[in-house]
């Protein structure tokens, strides 16, 4: 399952020095919002860091932990928006690192893997050592050869009786939300049939909801 760090979603009580004032407003906002994201009541949360941001639109906490609300709402198109004023705020390094991590991860789950990749060199440029940054960016390198690929599939062999026997034992895998089980049916049945190999697009999307699934949040 998909695991969060939320490094930053408490900025305010973090060391990182900000060049302007907080207004007592945002404040109050920002920790209402901190409250209802830890209890996953992403609307509420949503709401209060909107409030932050309308009183101060260039605010980083604001911006950030509301693109972090956005993105566990799967909208991923309001998450860029706010990871990238987040970014663009930040004043140190290490926290805009963070917010090109998680604009990266945005971009990966609307499978724009192009921008997803420039995404993370920007993060490991502010912070090269980032180990799970760079994972991200070597899977988002893979996702979009796999989708280069399946853009122009080579000629494929006719699959086998037992191949598509293995193809219908991995949908019903994947109805039952068994994807990781699903693929390993299907990297099997490769192993001893290569006429499996028709189905590799079929694979492909197996893998990318897999590997879409493992991708943290900073």
């Amino acid at each position: 399952m998909k695991q969060l760090y939320i490094l930053i979603i408490f900025l305010c009580l973090s060391n990182v020095n900000f060049s302007w004032a907080q207004t007592l407003e945002e404040k109050e906002a920002i920790q209402k919002g901190n409250a209802y994201y830890l209890q996953k009541e992403y609307d509420k949360a949503r709401a209060s860091y909107e409030r932050a941001i309308a009183q101060t639109p260039s605010s980083l906490k604001g911006n950030y932990n509301l693109g972090n609300t956005y993105y566990e709402l799967k909208k991923y198109d309001q998450a860029i928006t706010h990871y990238t004023k987040a970014a663009k705020a930040a004043l140190d390094k290490e926290t805009k690192a963070h917010a090109y991590h998680n604009l990266g991860n945005a971009y990966m789950q609307k499978k724009q893997y192009k921008e997803a990749i420039e995404t993370y060199k920007k993060s490991l440029r502010n912070n090269p050592s980032d180990n799970q940054t760079r994972y991200n960016f070597a899977l988002a390198k893979k996702l979009l050869n796999n989708q280069q690929r399946n853009q122009n599939p080579p000629d494929l062999p006719k699959p086998s009786d037992f191949a598509k026997q293995m193809k219908a034992k991995a949908d019903a895998q994947a109805r039952e939300g068994k994807f990781l089980k699903a693929y390993d049916t299907m990297k099997s049945a490769l192993e001893k049939d290569s006429t499996v190999l028709h189905f590799q697009s079929y694979m492909d999307k197996l893998n990318e909801v897999i590997i879409l699934d493992t991708i943290q949040l900073k």
